[in-house]
């Protein structure tokens, strides 16, 4: 009987360990970079950009080179989606040197994106441009939902803060798995009116955690369009200046809610 119940306290052992493991992660890149992870499905948010504009944290050396030699746990990534063309969130150079380091991975963006990678000297005929998928959405257009693999899309266009009207910013929201799901804001301006035109969609579908840029966290209203209209399980703030590097218990409490300060930081995303 000794025996018996020993064998059974570490199968549910191993059992929890392994539930553990199931779950999501979100892994801190630098400024509104992103790598999200469940299982061997791995998706990366606004992760190839080069300019910092002296205020924000660029991608470390060593994780920039590890995410193009394919490093754990950078490997096996499926699609990368950009959020808007400003040169603290995309640069087409390092964008076309992954994507012909690693063939198989998608890029998702506005058509704007698409066009600042032509620009940069691809052609249009080159191989790569195949899976470089440009959208053109603006505010007011309905929600573009699609079907990658093991990956369940959607994206809306939502203002990019200090009336930016001539960039295209998006929000996507992806389900890895049928499990996790995680919404990434870009440079949204936390306007109420903004979302709740396409809350029937952001209610259709549950988002367990959200990385909106920090200005929402603390905000009244951020906070309205974080909880009652996307309804995010968790919120994880992006954008913070570099200043706040090594300090990100002092920020965060600042801020009355969790932000991302240091590259490389992960945290754990629910899928309840």
């Amino acid at each position: 009987m000794h025996k018996l119940t020993s064998c059974l306290v570490a199968s549910l052992f191993l059992f929890d360990i392994a539930s553990a493991h199931d779950h999501a992660t979100a892994t801190y890149l630098g400024n509104e970079g992103v790598l999200v992870s469940h299982g061997d499905t791995k998706i990366l948010f606004d992760a190839f950009y080069a300019e910092g504009f002296r205020n924000y944290t660029l991608v470390p050396d060593d994780i920039a080179s590890a995410m193009l030699k394919g490093e754990p746990p950078y490997d096996g990534v499926d699609a990368i989606f950009v959020s808007h063309v400003h040169g603290d969130h995309f640069t087409a150079a390092p964008a076309i040197a992954y994507l012909r380091a690693h063939p198989s991975v998608e890029l998702y963006g506005s058509v704007q994106v698409k066009e600042a990678i032509l620009k940069a000297g691809i052609a249009q005929d080159d191989p790569v441009m195949a899976r470089i998928h440009g959208y053109d959405i603006a505010p007011e257009h309905d929600p573009v939902v699609f079907d990658m693999g093991g990956l369940m899309i959607d994206v809306v266009a939502v203002p990019h803060t200090g009336n930016w009207t001539n960039i295209q910013n998006f929000a996507w929201r992806v389900t890895l798995d049928d499990k996790a799901t995680v919404m990434h804001l870009g440079d949204a301006d936390p306007v109420v009116s903004n979302f709740s035109r396409h809350m029937e969609h952001f209610k259709k579908r549950k988002t367990n955690t959200a990385f909106p840029p920090y200005w929402f966290i603390g905000d009244k209203n951020g906070k309205i369009i974080l909880d009652d209209i996307i309804g995010a399980d968790q919120a994880i703030g992006i954008h913070v200046p570099k200043r706040a590097y090594g300090k990100g218990d002092e920020w965060r409490k600042n801020a009355g809610g969790d932000l991302y300060t240091d590259p490389g930081e992960t945290r754990t995303i629910p899928d309840e």
